[in-house]
Parts: structure tokens; C-alpha cells; sequence
């Protein structure tokens, strides 16, 4: 695998606003669909509305100044990553936090995390805090729980089966900015 080396741009160019940026796998329609029913029992029972479903590989901190190269780089990381199947199994949870359903196997998604290392190093080189690089990936139901929410929740979610295998082959970048509840997609990456 070729070395991937990022530039780092001089700290005087850099634009005023941070967004939070969140690399996911896109997700096929099925899966959502499948997360739909279970998303609005959450809300019906417990009053909780949840976001839509996102697996995500790394969140990190930057500004648009960042972005060209960013984008850039993740193409080119992008294309020479392997397309994978993935299985999503059963319910779990973080302790009175958040319930998710589970990725089964880990191994080759942490392949992908590692292939971002080159981007984690050009945003901590920009001054900007480290790339949350997620080796444990879940797909959340519902997070940021009250703990009397989270008790209620996974003794119902824990007795619960789900089950669904696809093949991943598509990043996607999400830029979202602080303070507003919107998001939004800036680019999707095919991979091999």
C-alpha cells in the first residue's frame, strides 16, 4: 500500500469556524429500514428521539480550509480500500449511555480506520484536536441517555434479536456545524 502524505497549511490561513466532521459507511436503505420501527418504539416508549442510524469510522475537528485536502486525500485513501461485508448483530449497549446494535467482526473495519492515520496526522498537524479514531464500531440506536432511560431501554432492546449483513462500499463524509442540529453529507467515497 502506497504512503499517503498530507501537507500541513500554515496556521494563519485557516478560516475562524470549526465544524465536527464525521466519516461514516454508508448504510444501504434496507438497513435503515430496518432501524426505522425500532427508532420509533424508542420515541413512543421513552420520549427519546433518536438520529438517524450512522456507523461511523472517525469524527475529528476542522475548518473549511482543511477541507480540499481533506477530500482529496480521503478519495485516495478511499480508492484503495477493499469493499467489505459487514454484519450487524444483535443489541448492546454503553452502560447508561447509549444502546446500539453491534458490528460482529472487527478486524477488517479497523483495516479502514488505520488507512486514515495520514488524515488523523494533517488535522492534529493544523492545530486542531485528535481524530477520534472509532476501533470498536456500533451503530446507535439511541445515545446520551438519562441512566433511568438507558436501565429501561436495554432490558427491552437485550431480549431483542436483530440481524442484517450487507457489503460496504461507500464512505461518507459528514460536516455538521456546532450548535446547529443539521447536517449534512460533503462527499461520498467509493472504495475498490
Amino acid at each position: 500500500m502506497d504512503a499517503v502524505h498530507l501537507p500541513v497549511t500554515p496556521a494563519g490561513t485557516l478560516q475562524q469556524t470549526v465544524y465536527q466532521y464525521s466519516l461514516s459507511v454508508v448504510l444501504p436503505d434496507f438497513i435503515a429500514q430496518m432501524l426505522l420501527p425500532q427508532q420509533a418504539f424508542f420515541t413512543a416508549q421513552y420520549g427519546y428521539v433518536c438520529s438517524a442510524p450512522r456507523l461511523n469510522m472517525a469524527c475529528f475537528k476542522a475548518n473549511e480550509a482543511l477541507e480540499d485536502t481533506l477530500l482529496r486525500y480521503l478519495h485516495r485513501i478511499a480508492g484503495m480500500q477493499q469493499a467489505l461485508p459487514l454484519t450487524l448483530n444483535n443489541y448492546s449497549g454503553v452502560p447508561e449511555h447509549s444502546v446500539y446494535v453491534r458490528l460482529q467482526e472487527h478486524t477488517a473495519f479497523r483495516q479502514w480506520v488505520r488507512a486514515l492515520q495520514p488524515v488523523a496526522d494533517y488535522i492534529t498537524g493544523n492545530g486542531f484536536p485528535a481524530m477520534q479514531m472509532i476501533m470498536h464500531p456500533r451503530l446507535p440506536i439511541a445515545a446520551g441517555l438519562l441512566p433511568q432511560v438507558y436501565h429501561k431501554a436495554i432490558t427491552h432492546y437485550s431480549q431483542q434479536v436483530f440481524y442484517a449483513a450487507f457489503t460496504a462500499t461507500e464512505w461518507v463524509l459528514i460536516k455538521e456545524q456546532p450548535a446547529l442540529p443539521d447536517s449534512r453529507p460533503l462527499c461520498k467515497f467509493h472504495l475498490l
